[in-house]
Parts: structure tokens; C-alpha cells; sequence
């Protein structure tokens, strides 16, 4: 029969070690350095452009760097795997060094002459952060953003969520010296059951429908396009800065809409600049294209027709179009939470600390001398 004796020294060294283990996993050097890694992480990511393409960080950094940075997922920090174990080694360690000091603190709570809440200050905080983390990484997955932009009176989908965006009004509020001070749209919503809600987007007043924050994000120039062949209107189009337009039977010859300026003036310097936000001297910057390469590039005042062999393309009435952002985060409230704990936590760390006075007092009672 086997001696069990001969057992005990061996499970005391692994009892032993998982304790060491599970003392440096929620130790407070454990957490330094997790801390150190994802502020390098974050750092690291701020600097280098994220979600680019292989090509583009060796033609900005080289073949050898570029390749680094695509083989350690600098080019994706937040969402690679290694910042995800990171974020979940310190969620760990929260979780341990919270559970195991919530005893110790609860009977030091117990015990304090008077039951002051400054001793839970150090624990809430602990608990504010993890709390914090989880918020945070649960909204990268379960978040939702999409994109509409249009003029006012133009209706969009809003990508694949089944709400349907009518801009009813865009208006831009200057000051005297033509300075925007502020961008609003009304904004109506529809969903799929056709229930609809309306009200004002304007930055940094969001509106708030159907479970999405709609934020005013950005505004631009929109052209209108008349496109004739052979001196017969063959397509009418509303096209954005930065997009482009081509007749339906020769789409290898296209229009870009490069750039529009309300008030054109010529600078010192040669370049082009708009003297004002006001329709005082407009025209827009175009290039023609024809199999994809740039074959002209010219400014053109609205109405003017722009020959291209048997096609002629014509801009018009210059409108204004507005940018908005749809956000949903389920979590949001997760990370409010998360916030009102850990302020709590500090709060209490720092100005609510009677507990340790009453601790000294104690201590100064005990160790006096006693009189015979």
C-alpha cells in the first residue's frame, strides 16, 4: 500500500505555489506592470494610424518597420488579441484583490469607533475601474454606429438598421465675422412599423430616437449635374464634395466634385481660398476622368457647361448638405455607473478619513502610560 505521508510534502508545494500565484496575481506590482503594457499599448496606438492597409504602413514607415507594425497588430491595438488579454489579466486582478480585501475591510469598517464609509474609499475604487473596463469593452462589440448625409428634404436609410432619415431643415448659424456658430438639423426618424419621431440635432446636442443618439457631425457643399450627349439631357445627379458622376452608357468618363468655394479669391501665394461662407463669387473645383486616370482638372462657375467630346457636364444650384452620425451603446450605463463608483471611491479615499483618526487615537490610548 502506497504511504500517504510521502504525499503531504509534495501537495504542500503546490498548495505553496498556487498561493504565490494567486498572491502575485493580485498584487499591486502585477497590476503596474499591466498597466504599464496598455498605456504603452494605448500610446502606441494614438500615434500609429490604425485600420490601414499593409501597403500603407510601409510606404509610411518602410518595409521593415511597416512589417512590424503589421506582425505585432499595432496597425489594430484595441482590438487584437494581446490588448484583449492585457485588459483581461487587469480585469482579473480587480477582481481577485477586491474579493480578497472585501473581508478585511468590512471588519475594519465593523470595528471603527464610529461606522465611517471613508475605509471603503480604496475598495470602490478597485471596483469603479473594473466596473469602467467592462463597460468599455462590452460597447466595442455590442455598440453601433452608422452614417447619413443628404440635403434638406432628402430621405436616407440609416446603413442596415431599419430607420429611415429625413432631414427636414439644415441651417448654419454664423456670427458677424461669418464664423459658424452653429450647425442644426431637423431630423425626422421612421421605423420599420412607420412610428416616427422628430426633433433638432446640433453639435453637441445630439438627438436621441429609437434607441440612437443622432449627432451633428459635419457639413459640405452638394452640386446638382445635368449630364447631356450629343445636346440631349441623358441623366440629372446630386452629387457630394468628394464624389462623382457618369453618363449611364459610358461609365468610364466621370465627373468629380473636388471642392467648392462659396466666395473665390486668389491668394498672394497662387493658391485658391473662399473670401466668405456667403454665395458671393461661387465656383467648383472639378477634374474629368476617363478610364481612370485624370485627364483635366478646372473650375467652373454654377450653370457653366463643360464640353467633353460628344458630353457636356453642367453644375447647378449649389446646396448645403449636412453629416450625421447615429451612436447606440447599450452599455452607456454601465460606464455612467462605473464613473459614479469610482468618483465615490476617490471621494472617499481622499476626504472621508475619520476612521484613521479614530485608528490613531487608539493606537496613542494603548500605547500611553498608565498611572499606578
Amino acid at each position: 500500500m502506497e504511504d500517504k505521508t510521502t504525499l503531504q510534502p509534495q501537495n504542500n508545494s503546490v498548495n505553496g505555489t498556487a498561493r504565490k500565484l494567486l498572491r502575485f496575481l493580485r498584487g499591486m506590482p502585477f497590476s503596474f506592470i499591466l498597466l504599464g503594457f496598455i498605456i504603452a499599448a494605448c500610446v502606441a496606438g494614438s500615434v500609429i494610424p490604425q485600420g490601414g492597409s499593409a501597403a500603407l504602413y510601409t510606404q509610411r514607415y518602410g518595409a521593415s518597420w511597416g512589417g512590424l507594425i503589421c506582425w505585432l497588430q499595432l496597425d489594430r491595438v484595441f482590438t487584437c488579441w494581446w490588448f484583449i488579454a492585457l485588459a483581461a489579466l487587469l480585469c482579473l486582478n480587480l477582481i481577485l484583490c477586491s474579493v480578497s480585501r472585501f473581508g478585511a475591510v468590512r471588519r475594519a469598517w465593523k470595528s471603527a469607533g464610529e461606522k465611517t464609509w471613508g475605509v471603503w474609499g480604496s475598495w470602490l475604487t478597485h471596483l469603479g475601474l473594473l466596473l469602467m473596463i467592462v463597460g468599455f469593452a462590452a460597447g466595442q462589440f455590442l455598440a453601433r454606429e452608422a452614417v447619413v448625409y443628404g440635403i434638406a428634404g432628402s430621405t436616407q436609410p440609416l446603413g442596415d438598421t431599419g430607420l429611415m432619415v429625413t432631414i427636414d431643415k439644415f441651417e448654419v448659424a454664423l456670427r458677424p465675422d461669418n464664423t459658424v456658430e452653429q450647425y442644426t438639423a431637423a431630423l425626422t426618424i421612421a421605423n420599420a412599423a412607420g412610428e416616427t419621431q422628430s426633433g433638432a440635432a446640433s453639435v453637441n446636442h445630439p438627438f436621441d430616437a429609437f434607441g440612437y443618439s443622432f449627432y451633428q457631425d459635419s457639413m459640405g457643399w452638394a452640386n446638382y449635374v445635368d449630364i447631356k450627349k450629343d445636346g440631349q439631357l441623358v441623366k440629372t445627379d446630386l452629387i457630394c464634395a468628394g464624389e462623382y458622376t457618369f453618363p449611364d452608357d459610358q461609365p468610364s468618363l466621370a465627373l468629380m466634385f473636388n471642392k467648392f468655394y462659396p466666395d473665390l479669391i486668389r491668394q498672394p501665394d497662387g493658391s485658391f481660398a473662399t473670401a466668405s461662407p456667403q454665395l458671393n463669387n461661387p465656383y467648383s473645383l472639378y477634374s474629368i476622368y476617363f478610364d481612370g486616370s485624370m485627364v483635366a482638372m478646372n473650375l467652373a462657375e454654377p450653370g457653366q457647361p463643360i464640353p467633353v467630346h460628344n458630353y457636356e457636364f453642367t453644375m447647378y444650384d449649389p446646396v448645403e448638405y449636412t453629416l450625421i452620425v447615429a451612436k447606440s451603446d447599450p452599455t452607456a450605463w454601465l460606464v455612467g455607473v462605473a464613473s459614479a463608483v469610482l468618483l465615490a471611491g476617490l471621494f472617499l479615499s481622499f476626504y472621508v478619513r475619520p476612521w484613521e483618526e479614530n485608528r490613531r487615537k487608539q493606537h496613542a490610548d494603548e500605547s500611553a502610560p498608565q498611572l499606578p
